[in-house]
């Protein structure tokens, strides 16, 4: 059946747009070309920016910042991009320091256009996080309302140009508003489910996540995740206070689907990874995995049956199997110097590279095996650098100089 049905379609497209236009649906995806970064000014004095990097192996200026794109805004908090660039060639870099997200048209990849910015959408404001739904509105985390960020935040849905299409409180009976902070989300559309996190990005609140019904957005659980205990997990050595000691459920990052469309894989910024399952049903299931080295885990990226962690207080990012979700099975790390400490990650899937940069001064590439192995790109630095990747605490940049900056929100375009 799956045989007939493929050679129909591809009869039909081939009637429709003729061979040479077939190649278009059937050519695999080219690895891409440039690498944006969305970019803070260090001291706050000059405006941030998206910074382009060349990523095209083989290119003279592989590893080169070829070109900026000034917001006109100093200090907004460069934070959190999409994690891919959409078909529509428009890309949103939230400035959460700011509660202002900008627009840029990508379409010409090398040299992206400003096309804009908002702030509150509704009564929502401090947008933080952003995902693409099927018809092509994005779905977001607003992490509160009013101008003054107070709790409550909410889900809200927005058109492309960032207009409000629909909104619903993260409010919830029996809960402290301070708690109800939507961090990130999953986006479910085969059980008709999303799943946020909650985790304050300016205060130490945030232990729960919540389950939303996609097609109207009525928000269905709020539910704390489980404690850890001794024996769970491991001593936060250094935390800033004992309420941290061993606690691996609190802060909840970035939820990620598994290939089944139903269950969700998150880990926490106090490095605690669990499993949400029964998504759909009246009772969800939230389960303890296991506990990432240190304290301040950060953003994973999912592969398929491949989970990849970055593990700041380790220096490294670190590759798991997850097939059997609650036995999960390392396959590879790589270990940076004791300057880097990973953060941020995206995933380029035709070449199979990671961006991986530490929220400060540094980036590197790192090369993912299609089972899991992992290795630093070594070639992916500048005309004369003694290290692999590139640094941001410069003085001059395409736009100026502007001096050092932070590095956050990072995404492979595979245009020209």
């Amino acid at each position: 059946m799956r045989r007939t049905w493929r050679w129909t379609l591809l009869t039909v497209l081939t009637g429709a747009v003729g061979v040479a236009g077939l190649a278009a649906f059937t050519q695999p995806p080219r690895p891409a070309s440039f690498l944006y970064v969305w970019t803070g000014d260090a001291d706050k004095a000059s405006s941030d920016f998206l910074a382009v990097i060349d990523v095209r192996r083989g290119s003279a200026t592989y590893g080169h910042v070829i070109s900026t794109v000034p917001v006109g805004a100093k200090g907004t908090g460069p934070h959190h991009t999409e994690h891919q660039v959409e078909r529509d060639g428009i890309l949103f870099a939230n400035g959460f320091g700011a509660g202002r997200t900008f627009r840029f048209d990508v379409t010409q990849a090398a040299s992206p256009k400003l096309l804009g910015s908002f702030t509150n959408v509704g009564d929502y404001s401090f947008p933080h996080s952003f995902v693409q739904l099927v018809g092509g509105h994005l779905l977001s985390t607003f992490q509160g309302h009013g101008t003054t960020n107070t709790p409550p935040g909410g889900l809200v849905e927005l058109d492309r140009q960032g207009r409000l299409v629909r909104a619903t409180s993260a409010r919830a009976t029996g809960f402290g508003a301070l708690d109800m902070r939507p961090y990130s989300l999953a986006v479910l559309p085969a059980i008709d489910r999303v799943v946020s996190t909650s985790t304050d990005m300016l205060a130490d609140h945030g232990a729960h996540l919540q389950i939303w019904r996609l097609s109207d957005l009525a928000l269905l659980h709020t539910i704390p995740l489980p404690k850890t205990a001794g024996g769970d997990g491991h001593q936060h050595e250094g935390a800033p206070t004992a309420k941290y000691n061993e606690q691996h459920h609190l802060f909840p990052g970035e939820p990620r689907t598994l290939a089944d469309g139903k269950t969700v894989l998150l880990a926490t910024f106090t490095c605690g990874f669990y499993r949400v399952s029964a998504i759909d049903s009246p009772t969800p299931a939230i389960d303890f995995v296991k506990a990432f080295g240190g304290l301040d885990c950060a953003v994973p990226v999912l592969v398929g049956n491949t989970w990849v962690q970055t593990i700041p207080d380790e220096h490294a990012v670190v590759s798991l199997s997850v097939s059997d979700p609650m036995h999960p099975r390392e396959l590879s790390r790589v270990t940076f110097d004791s300057t880097f400490r990973p953060h941020w990650m995206a995933f380029d899937a035709p070449s199979g590279r990671l961006v991986v940069n530490d929220g400060e001064s540094q980036l590197q590439l790192v090369t993912m095996s299609a089972i899991g192995a992992l290795v630093i790109d070594s070639a992916f630095r500048e005309r004369g650098a003694q290290r692999p990747g590139v640094r941001f605490d410069r003085a001059t940049w395409p736009h100026g100089a502007t001096g050092p900056a932070k590095a956050h929100g990072s995404v492979f375009s595979r245009g020209r």
